[in-house]
C-alpha cells in the first residue's frame, strides 16, 4: 500500500486533468506526480520528450530505464511500463531486469549503453574506460540524452520505491 494519498482525479484541473484523461487506467504514478502541481506538468512533458524528441534511439532509452528499474527494485515500472515496450524482446527485458552481465543479442552500441547505465547507477562519476566505450558509439548529444533519460527513470523508480506506489 502506498505511503501517501494520491491526488484526487476529480479535483484535477487544467492541464493535469487533460493529462489524466489520456492515461490508461490506474495511473498511480501520475496521481503521485500530480500532488506536486508546480512540477507535474513539466515531469510529464519531460517523459513525453524522452520518448518523442530525442536523437537517442528508443531502444537505448529502454535499456537505461530497465537498468534503473532493476537497481531500484521498482515494481511499478516493471508492472506498468515494461509490458508496453516493443523495442526490446521479452528475453532481452528479462535479462536486463535480472541484471545479466552480458546480453547475447546486444550489439556493440547496446552493450556500451548497458555498461554505461549500470555504471551510472553505481556512481555519477563514470570511469574513463566506460565513458570512452559509450563515446565510441554515441554522439555527445546522445550521451547527454542518455544521462537525462537515466535520471528521469531514476526519479520515477525512486518515487515508486520511497512511496511504495507499486506495492
Amino acid at each position: 500500500m502506498a505511503r501517501i494519498v494520491y491526488a484526487d482525479p476529480e479535483r484535477l484541473t487544467g492541464v493535469l486533468k487533460d493529462w489524466h484523461e489520456r492515461l490508461p487506467p490506474d495511473p498511480r504514478m501520475f496521481l503521485t506526480l500530480a500532488l506536486a502541481e508546480g512540477t507535474a506538468e513539466l515531469v510529464m512533458k519531460l517523459g513525453q520528450a524522452i520518448h518523442d524528441s530525442l536523437e537517442l534511439d528508443e531502444r537505448l532509452v529502454e535499456i537505461a530505464a530497465a537498468v534503473v528499474t532493476r537497481a531500484a527494485g521498482s515494481t511499478y515500472l516493471v508492472e506498468r511500463h515494461f509490458p508496453h515496450v516493443r523495442v526490446l524482446s521479452a528475453a532481452e527485458l528479462e535479462a536486463l531486469l535480472s541484471g545479466a552481465d552480458e546480453i547475447e543479442s546486444f550489439d556493440d552500441r547496446d552493450q556500451a549503453v548497458y555498461r554505461f547505465a549500470r555504471a551510472l547507477v553505481d556512481s555519477p562519476r563514470i570511469d574513463d574506460a566506460t565513458f570512452a566505450d559509450a563515446q565510441l558509439e554515441l554522439s555527445d548529444r546522445e550521451l547527454v540524452e542518455l544521462i537525462q533519460a537515466h535520471g528521469y527513470y531514476s526519479m520515477l523508480a525512486t518515487l515508486d520505491c520511497a512511496l511504495r506506489i507499486g506495492d
